[in-house]
């Protein structure tokens, strides 16, 4: 047995003394560095994926919203189409201009591949269709089908996809409704698609060739079913919304790459795929006509390896229950974001949002169906990863040079020991003294021992010791200043996109699930008036905004109106439309909601604008061609019974038959005068002018017929600057005014003539105080051939707008029904009229 003798109780009593505060302090510190670690890590982790996420939800909603718009569009062509549906030089001319781009790729040799963009049709086709469903007249691919070529698409049989049932759905709706089919065509299987190649990404093979019908009925004059139009738009241009999307660092792409899961694909209101870079993934039929089955848990593994069937996410559980979920959420017009695996094991998030669509059977959910943006749950992480490896580094590196320098610490401890032990005692007091001010924290001591022997080595030691560690913690203190720059640089880019919301020009706001205000962007001020401080309720904030504040307490109460809906209101006196979007933050609206507002009063007004244009267009070619073949004959029928009415052996009765023949036809002489006028007015002749002259030269013309019928006609006239005028017209314009004044007064009455200056217009008045006109009339009294008299063309308010507009002005009316009527005209002042001025 070793006795315990005083020098090796010394020698261990020294070595504890030296080497246990050291150690004990190293446990702490890299036991707070492990955790300070862990826990930036997972910050980082963590905003990572909350940002990757909303940034893929932002951009499906963005392509959602795009489709949904694109869909609209076509049903506007489809409308326009209607009109001229036997006109081949429209039809053609309308195939060939309506194209947009495709990027895909083509073989240009057979092993060199390059990537094209092309201006393709929008649509594969137009068909004319009689009552009967027999195709009269069928625009394809750019040329008309010979009539050996046409089919009765009454009998699904003997349609393109040999089921299909447009024209006996378009039968069934009234005039003016709109039939939308699902998307149709031949299954392409993996085999037709790959050709050889191994994956999808490298394929040249078979594409998808489907499409979109839309169809509405053709109904005659009195109200018998025609026939039907159907235009057909094809399905590439659909892939072009998603085919293109790469959610890592590139953003684009010409062709996805399916196996790393970051891809897009569109799915319909029942469940189908119909965009998506695996062609036999898509929706479609056999040469048979029928619908191919989906790709379920029961399906063959033969038939699954050989891409003979389709993927539809309501039938999808058996591979990820995230699949019919997003479906289902879709259907409700919710967007979010779920974690799954696909088919081919990449684990990854997947944002998805409704393409809100309600036209046809579409209305059912009121969307077209979903778009969903997928992004591997690995790559995203790769930012996080990267900091907890230069952590873990750093780390370890300190660990080894820590337990390297511990060790060498060990041994002249046991050597200061050791000579210590023969009789040295005050040197070990010093270096006692030293170890217990480190283990306390005071790493900037250092321990002065005189002398140049082993003991005063052993200090050198030591301090070189405590000088190590300073320099290590400086090491951490600067590694840990450049992960809280990392942390920085990761609130910048949050910051970033803040600012990005503060540029849109729609508002946005958040509300909490108590309904407070939480955030706003600065345009909220432009569209609610004031910028409402936080904390304010949502029922305060949008008090006048008619059902908004409903629709608010109706999503929070039962989770329900989400989603996008316009909103019509009155504002400053005039009808204003916006799109009002209601969106939940967290999949069941747990942490708030999300309201935004953007103005489409502007765009709305530009529509109305071009349907009436359009309609004054055709109009206006129809009179023309009217009064153009109606006056000559005219002219022959009047010659001759002017020849008649000459005729002595004539009685009196026959002649009053005859005069009243030619009064007639002088009647129809001036409404065909009015028509040709209206349709093809003469050039403005523009002269610097007085519209006050004007309106005296009128005033003076009409004052014996209001005199002969007692009414009060009187002009009251200020001073103007020169307007550049046609007087001619602005006298004809104000002379259709004062003749409705005059036949709106039988019993007499007054009309009063105003010339005054308005800022930068002139502004010419005409009241009568007669019977007013009825509130329903007012939208159509500027429409040609509207009139509630009985008698005269229609056409006098028309022509007069024409003319206030052909010199740049505006005309409008205020009217108390019962009591008055006043027409105001608004002519600028000092304005040259390029566009129609005369030489």
């Amino acid at each position: 047995m070793i006795r315990p003798t005083i020098f090796r109780k010394f020698l261990i009593a020294s070595l504890l003394l030296a080497l246990l505060p050291l150690l004990v302090a190293s446990i702490f510190q890299f036991s707070g560095l492990e955790q300070v670690r862990d826990r930036l890590a997972l910050e980082i982790s963590n905003s990572a994926e909350q940002q990757a996420a909303e940034g893929l939800q932002m951009r499906a909603r963005q392509v959602a919203d795009s489709i949904s718009d694109y869909l609209y569009r076509r049903e506007d062509d489809l409308r326009f189409l209607s009109r001229f549906a036997a006109d081949r030089q429209v039809l053609l001319s309308f195939w060939q201009q309506q194209r947009s781009e495709v990027w895909e790729r083509r073989a240009v040799t057979a092993h060199q591949v390059r990537e094209v963009r092309e201006q393709l049709p929008i649509y594969r086709s137009f068909a004319l269709i009689d009552a009967t469903g027999q195709e009269r007249m069928v625009l394809k691919d750019g040329r008309f089908l010979a009539p050996s070529e046409l089919h009765n698409v009454a009998k699904p049989a003997t349609t393109e996809f040999k089921s299909e049932t447009y024209f006996n759905e378009i039968k069934q709706l009234q005039p003016g409704q709109i039939h939308v089919t699902h998307l149709t065509g031949f299954h392409v299987s993996k085999q037709q698609q790959l050709a050889g190649a191994s994956e999808p990404e490298q394929a040249l093979g078979s594409r998808y060739e489907g499409v979109v019908r839309f169809g509405m009925p053709l109904y005659g004059p009195d109200g018998r079913f025609n026939g039907a139009f159907v235009i057909s738009m094809d399905h590439r241009h659909l892939m072009e919304f998603s085919q293109h999307i790469d959610p890592g660092p590139h953003f684009v792409t010409a062709f996805p790459s399916y196996k790393s899961g970051n891809y897009a694909f569109l799915f319909d209101d029942e469940g189908w795929i119909i965009t998506h870079p695996k062609l036999w993934d898509i929706r479609g039929v056999d040469r048979q006509g029928r619908l191919v089955p989906p790709y379920t848990a029961s399906s063959s593994p033969q038939n699954v390896e050989a891409g003979t069937i389709p993927f539809n996410l309501d039938h999808a559980g058996f591979i990820h229950p995230n699949y019919p979920k997003a479906s289902a959420l879709v259907r409700k017009q919710q967007s979010g974001v779920v974690e799954l695996t696909n088919v081919g094991g990449a684990r990854k998030i997947m944002a998805y949002a409704p393409i809100l669509y309600n036209t046809g059977p579409y209305k059912k959910h009121g969307i077209f169906g979903g778009i969903t943006i997928g992004y591997q749950v690995d790559q995203f992480q790769q930012q996080a990863s990267a900091g907890s490896q230069l952590i873990t580094s750093k780390l370890k590196e300190h660990r080894q040079k820590s337990a390297l320098f511990i060790s060498l610490a060990a041994l002249v401890a046991a050597l200061a020991a050791w000579l210590l032990a023969r009789g040295i005692t005050r040197p070990l007091q010093h270096l006692s003294e030293g170890a217990r001010r480190l283990a306390n924290g005071e790493t900037g001591s250092r321990v002065v021992v005189k002398g140049s022997d082993e003991l005063a080595e052993l200090a050198l030691a030591f301090n070189a010791m405590v000088a190590e560690l300073e320099q290590r913690k400086a090491n951490l203190v600067a590694t840990l200043e450049q992960l809280q720059e990392s942390r920085q640089a990761i609130l910048d880019e949050r910051n970033f996109k803040e600012s990005i919301l503060e540029s849109i020009s729609s508002a946005i706001t958040t509300f909490a699930p108590d309904g407070t205000l939480t955030s706003r962007n600065s345009s909220v001020e432009c569209f609610l008036g004031q910028s409402w401080p936080l904390g304010s309720h949502y029922a305060t904030v949008f008090a006048g905004w008619e059902n908004i504040p409903a629709r608010i307490g109706r999503a929070f109460s039962e989770g329900s109106g989400y989603g996008r809906e316009p909103l019509k209101i009155e504002q400053d006196g005039r009808i204003r439309h916006f799109d009002v979007g209601i969106f939940p933050i967290g999949e069941h609206a747990e942490r708030g909601l999300t309201v935004t507002l953007r103005d489409e009063t502007i765009r709305e007004d530009l529509r109305e604008e071009t349907v009436r244009l359009e309609r004054l267009a055709s109009l206006g070619k129809l009179a023309a061609g009217i009064s153009h073949e109606i006056r000559n004959p005219l002219t022959g029928i009047s010659l001759l019974l002017d020849d008649l009415h000459d005729r002595a052996q004539l009685g009196d009765k026959d002649r009053e038959m005859l005069t009243k023949a030619m009064a007639e036809i002088e009647r129809m002489e001036r409404l065909i005068s009015a028509l040709l006028t209206f349709a093809a007015p003469p050039r403005s002749r523009f002269a610097p002018g007085d519209p006050g002259e004007a309106a005296e030269d009128v005033v003076m013309l009409m004052q014996r017929s209001c005199q002969r019928q007692g009414i009060v006609l009187s002009l009251e006239r200020s001073p103007l600057p020169t307007c550049l005028i046609d007087a001619e017209k602005i006298r004809q314009a104000l002379l259709n005014l004062l003749k409705n004044a005059l036949e709106a007064l039988p019993l007499g009455g007054m009309i009063t003539t105003t010339i005054s200056r308005d800022d930068h217009d002139a502004l010419i008045t005409v009241s009568d105080s007669g019977h007013g006109i009825p509130p329903q009339d007012l939208p159509l009294i500027f429409e040609p051939f509207f009139t509630r008299k009985g008698a005269g063309t229609g056409l006098g308010l028309s022509i007069t707008r024409q003319i206030v507009e052909e010199h740049g002005g505006s005309i409008s009316v205020d009217s108390e029904p019962g009591h008055s009527t006043t027409f105001r005209i608004r002519l600028p002042l000092l304005q040259a009229l390029p566009d129609v001025v005369s030489t």
